[in-house]
């Protein structure tokens, strides 16, 4: 493995069938990243919640935000190629409003050249290092055990 600043290769699986946000950088993501959805405008990446009751919270990253964004569908795994170790942070999405609906983990460090699986049960699990991409370290494979 490289050092925590080099190039790597990570993947993220998506062993739900929920759709999930994975929001990542390179250090921890702080509040300073974000304002409130008044002051947004062309340039923010959104970040909403929703709660009990109607009651709703939108917040943005700031454009200048080293804090990245992609989309996880049900089943699926992703590439996150060239950034070294990493933090997470996984939400489940409701497409219908195009909200999260709650949060898996929040700064999920993932150290260089790792890869991990959020599983059926909505649990975060290291890849195991060279094996398949859904098969973690104790070699449960979260594809076929659903």
């Amino acid at each position: 493995m490289g050092s925590a600043r080099s190039r790597s290769n990570t993947h993220v699986a998506n062993a739900t069938d929920k759709h999930l946000r994975i929001y990542y950088q390179t250090s921890k993501m702080v509040l300073e990243d974000l304002v409130v959805q008044a002051e947004a405008g062309e340039g923010y990446s959104s970040l909403s919640f929703s709660a009990e009751g109607n009651v709703s919270s939108t917040m943005v990253f700031k454009p200048d935000s080293q804090v990245h964004y992609i989309p996880l569908p049900p089943k699926q795994y992703i590439n996150i190629a060239g950034k070294g170790e990493l933090f997470a942070s996984v939400l489940v999405e409701d497409r219908k409003t195009n909200t999260c609906l709650n949060y898996i983990c929040l700064n999920f460090h993932v150290p260089c050249d790792r890869s991990f699986i959020v599983t059926a049960s909505e649990n975060i699990k290291l890849q195991k290092y060279g094996a398949n991409v859904w098969v973690d370290e104790s070699g449960q494979n979260h594809l076929r055990n659903e």
